[in-house]
């Protein structure tokens, strides 16, 4: 089972396929759905790096300081 860093990093590496096709793609209805999907991305990372931190907290309370 992949970790939520590990998902993390692999919804960016999609962000940046997803932003290169969308900067080879000439057809503008394929590009408009290619933009809508970053759009649905956008933030997606960040969030799920918060989540983690504020698993460790809650997971371990005695070390809240040391979250990552």
């Amino acid at each position: 089972m992949k970790t939520l860093p590990d998902a993390a990093r692999q919804v960016e590496q999609a962000q940046s396929v997803l932003s290169m096709w969308l900067e080879l793609c000439k057809n503008t209805e394929e590009a408009n759905k290619i933009a809508a999907i970053i759009t649905l991305l956008d933030g997606v990372p960040e969030a799920m790096d918060a989540a983690e931190s504020l698993l460790f907290v809650l997971e371990n309370p005695d070390h809240a300081e040391e979250q990552p």
